[in-house]
């Protein structure tokens, strides 16, 4: 009777001890458990569920959690404040080449956030190109990765309207989510792993918790508008981006022209920024001038070898031939 007392009284405290906060405000959770709700946006599942997670609830706790930095106060008011700041810092040559002058022209919050931004990274998530842009702090581009967002356009209101929350917001944290698995509304739980990629940056929005920046169990949809409302770029890019984030890392997600049409015919003014980064070319990368000297190039090529062609003989005529089909070549 004693033994089965203090092995019920040992497994109360096995369980209150999975359930409880520690003192650095991370949760720790059973890592048996699994995700419960789906991410953000589709009530049936589709082929590809890799956004339908509850991030918020699921077993995983911060990879490295972290106080985010207090930030700076420069007290800086107009363009004119952050243009001669940057111009006066000993790193002007750096801000000077970077994407933060551009800011300030186009949105002078946050290119104030950015300034005071104690962390040393920033990150565009940018719609017009479909990109995700590191910058370093001066606003220097280090690396793009290409991404897939919402299917649907306009920013987000609310869980599961299929849209990625457009503004500035900061990382949560970070979260290993190689073992997270998909259930739905029905409360099935899929048991393919893997969807989600290797890791998950949340981002901090007053809307959901359960948006963030991960990686793909679908390579093949990157560059286009596929998502149910998180950020997808390739696992081998989730993996280095994750070394240059940190808790308070500013993430600003850029609408696109047809975003910022649903949103000021729902009544909504989102912030944009133009970082000049343009959707990449379908065809050749070549520069305009070089396709237009390879094109006249190309055409008194033609002109001078049909000169010196002799002139075609007249056609002869054939009498049709019945030739059976092959089977294999037919659609």
């Amino acid at each position: 009777m004693k033994s089965s007392t203090l092995a019920i009284l040992l497994m109360g405290l096995i369980i209150t001890a999975c359930g409880n906060n520690s003192s650095d405000g991370s949760v720790t959770i059973d890592a048996a458990s699994v995700a419960n709700g789906p991410d953000s946006d589709a009530s049936a599942m589709p082929r590809d569920t890799s956004d339908l997670i509850n991030p918020a609830d699921t077993a995983s706790t911060p990879i490295e959690r972290q106080e985010d930095k207090p930030a700076l106060n420069l007290k800086l008011t107009s363009v004119d404040d952050v243009k001669n700041f940057m111009a006066s810092s000993p790193h002007a040559d750096a801000y000077s080449k970077g994407i933060l002058p551009k800011i300030a022209d186009d949105n002078l919050d946050y290119a104030i956030k950015l300034l005071e931004n104690p962390h040393d990274y920033f990150i565009v998530v940018d719609k017009p190109s479909m990109y995700v842009v590191l910058y370093d702090k001066y606003g220097r581009e280090q690396q793009a990765y290409k991404m897939a967002c919402s299917k649907r356009y306009g920013t987000k209101h609310k869980r599961r309207d299929n849209r990625t929350p457009e503004g500035f917001f900061s990382a949560e944290g970070i979260y290993d989510s190689t073992d997270w698995l998909y259930t739905d509304d029905d409360g099935k739980t899929h048991p393919q792993k893997g969807q989600f990629g290797p890791r998950f940056i949340r981002l901090k929005t007053d809307v959901t918790r359960q948006i963030g920046i991960h990686g793909t169990c679908a390579p093949w949809a990157l560059g286009s508008r596929a998502s149910h409302g998180c950020i997808r770029i390739h696992n081998d890019n989730i993996m280095e981006l994750i070394k240059y984030v940190e808790v308070g890392t500013p993430i600003i997600v850029n609408p696109s022209e047809r975003d910022q049409k649903v949103n000021r015919e729902e009544g909504y003014t989102i912030p944009s920024i133009n970082i000049g980064k343009a959707k990449p070319a379908a065809k050749s990368s070549k520069p305009k001038e070089e396709k237009k000297a390879d094109t006249a190039v190309k055409k008194e090529e033609t002109k001078e070898l049909k000169a010196s062609e002799p002139a075609p003989e007249p056609e002869k005529t054939v009498e049709p031939t019945t030739v059976e089909a092959d089977p294999d070549l037919l659609d």
